[in-house]
């Protein structure tokens, strides 16, 4: 393998350009952002809003964290590695991140931890953090590449956006040593599945720029073949994000032409600034636009948006530490490149790609390296547990050795659980191949819990002892539901007594349970329109606030304890959060012991979608509202 060469200066001033370039973009981007997408495109040139020092971004500084992260933990880290800082150092609950930090509170690993109950995959949490890896891994960009799946998985798994954050790792890892456009697209493009949203709208736009499609036009076409109207739906964002970087007249025209296209604004200015910074360098960054900011990175850590942080926020410091750790990121994995000082940059090779690693990979699977074994347990419907029918889940086990093994499988479960296969069981895995052990679960749903912990045993004689694997399934939501009320509306008197707290179920209703927050409603409608009412029980060890909400494609009543909480202000499009859609949440109490929750749905003749979540609330930090509930039961019923 032929070194690589990065003359340390050079190297310095190009990750100095990266984070420059990111602020500059946040910033100009930041007052724009909407929650969901506008047909109108915007016209800025200049910063619309420009205090001292910039604005906070998420984008940036949760990438301190990871700097942290690789500090403490080391260049070998993992999603798993990546879980833990999630908690400790970040509040910020929006849309995947609340919903994934949700299940790593409640007991699920990555990539399990991003895949289960998270309707945000598609969306730009995780293209957005991908500058980090480029820079401690410059042109290494399969290690780049590596730490964005990784990174991504946490809150991604199973979503276009792991194939975002891959993509953007690997141009900026390779933009250290290239500078032509085309060329780092194409190889962008190369890391990733021909087959994905994300690769499919960023060739949209190459073959528009090459048939001479002016910006504007490009931009009309592509948001209407990958619309969404959530803002944050990531093959779109990762399309004008190319249309900027195509069309832009120099640094600043690409960044506004960007932030200009909408939807997510400060994302595709931030990460195009990057972009352009890495190839550009510091030094040719136009003052103009970098002088405001100063030298520290604007973080929101007095709003607890992160917190514990011991990375720097001024750029020289950081730029400091980075270099450091890519010099250890680099050996580590023996990529052949060295950064040093005084010398000529080399020649950038030429790299290749094979995108199979990114479809093949398995979202609703963790492994585990047993040494003797390895082990992959496959959820394989969801990761949560109902009281009405089974849920299954595969042990998968792989026998590196040149002799078969049998190993002996038990499975410990909760108190009430049970499986259908009897345990413990033998097995034997042949030389050099992999034997899987379906299996399925049952339990009484008076024993499911909010989190659900059971072990994997597996003992191989004549071998040493192996580490347990960890079982753990959430609890999935029971509800009651009522007939439907066929031709009424939300607004139709019909003879319910919505604020009645019941003591059993009622006359004709039924009892039904979901493992997401998906009401399935569409299954309860069948198809016809009216209005139908759920109950949902909620029992705390305490008195706390809460975020109650139903977001849903039409309308909704809710009811607290027997009190009117929320209507549906406007019908706007579906956001299943943890933080609120603006419409379809309002805070309540959820009073020690046993809460009733009714809701009150309303289809008219189109489809109905509609979610049920309950978050914590922060009134000291607004901006984290969402926070997962701890302390409660969802499964059991009053009586």
């Amino acid at each position: 393998m032929a070194k690589i060469y990065l003359d340390e200066s050079t190297y310095r001033d190009k990750v100095l350009g990266c984070w420059l370039g990111k602020h500059i973009g946040g910033t100009l981007g930041t007052p724009l952002e909407r929650r969901f997408g506008q047909d109108e495109m915007f016209d800025v040139w200049w910063y619309p809003d420009l205090p001292e020092g910039g604005l906070p971004n998420d984008d940036l500084e949760m990438q301190l964290i990871w700097l942290q992260a690789l500090k403490e933990r080391g260049p070998g880290i993992t999603a798993r590695d990546l879980a833990e800082y999630w908690l400790d150092c970040i509040a910020y609950n929006f849309d995947e991140y609340g919903l994934s930090k949700t299940n790593l509170v409640r007991g699920l690993q990555p990539p399990v931890s991003g895949w289960h109950n998270n309707w945000f995959i598609d969306c730009m949490g995780s293209p957005i953090r991908s500058e980090i890896w480029a820079c401690v891994a410059p042109a290494a960009p399969h290690v780049a590449a590596r730490y964005a799946f990784h990174d991504a998985i946490c809150d991604h798994a199973g979503g276009e956006s792991v194939y975002g954050e891959v993509f953007n790792a690997v141009v900026e890892s390779c933009a250290f040593v290239i500078d032509d456009k085309f060329k780092l697209i194409d190889l962008g493009l190369s890391a990733i599945p021909a087959q994905s949203e994300t690769y499919r709208a960023i060739k949209e736009v190459l073959a528009l720029y090459e048939k001479g499609v002016d910006w504007i036009e490009a931009r009309e076409r592509v948001k209407d073949k990958f619309y969404s109207p959530i803002a944050q739906y990531s093959p779109l964002n990762l399309a004008f994000q190319t249309i900027g970087w195509l069309y832009g007249e120099g640094f600043a025209d690409a960044v506004c032409k960007a932030v200009n296209c909408g939807w997510d604004t400060d994302c595709t200015g931030a990460t195009l600034g990057a972009i352009l910074g890495i190839v550009l360098g510091r030094k040719n960054l136009p003052e103009k636009w970098v002088e405001p900011l100063g030298d520290e990175i604007t973080t929101n850590v007095e709003r607890g948006g992160i917190k514990n942080l011991k990375a720097p926020t001024n750029i020289y410091e950081l730029t400091d530490e980075v270099a450091e750790m890519a010099k250890t990121v680099l050996s580590y994995w023996n990529t052949g490149v060295e950064i040093r000082e005084g010398c000529s940059t080399s020649p950038a090779p030429e790299y290749s790609f094979e995108a199979s690693w990114l479809t093949e990979y398995k979202a609703n699977s963790i492994s585990f390296d047993l040494t003797t074994l390895a082990a992959d347990l496959v959820y394989d419907d969801t990761a949560a547990v109902v009281g009405d029918a089974p849920t299954r889940f595969t042990l998968i086990l792989t026998n590196p050795h040149p002799e078969a093994i049998h190993a002996k499988v038990d499975v410990e479960l909760p108190e009430g659980w049970q499986l259908g296969t009897p345990m413990p069981v033998t097995v034997e895995v042949a030389a050099e191949s992999r034997t899987a052990l379906p299996m399925s679960l049952t339990c009484c749903p008076d024993y499911i819990g909010l989190t659900n912990r059971g072990t994997i045993t597996v003992d191989i004689d004549g071998r040493p002892a192996l580490l347990r694997i960890p079982l753990a399934f959430l609890g999935g939501f029971r509800y009651l539901a009522s007939p439907v009320y066929e031709g009424k509306n939300l607004d139709s008197d019909f003879g319910i007594d919505e604020k009645a707290v019941f003591d059993a179920v009622p006359h004709g209703w039924r009892e039904i349970w979901r493992r997401t927050n998906d009401l399935k409603a569409e299954e309860l409608f069948d198809g016809k329109a009216g209005v139908l009412y759920l109950v949902h029980y909620i029992k705390s060890e305490e008195s706390q606030p809460a975020l109650i909400g139903v977001p849903n494609s039409n309308r909704m009543k809710i009811y607290l304890n027997g009190k009117f909480l929320h209507t549906t202000a406007d019908v706007v499009p579906l956001a299943p959060n943890e933080g609120g859609d603006g419409s379809n949440y309002a805070k309540g109490t959820l009073k020690a012991g046993w809460n009733q929750i009714l809701i009150k749905l309303e289809r008219t003749d189109q489809p109905l979608e509609a979610h049920f979540l309950a978050s914590g609330v922060d009134e000291q930090h607004p901006i984290n509202n969402g926070d997962a509930l701890m302390g409660i039961e969802r499964a059991r019923l009053p009586w």
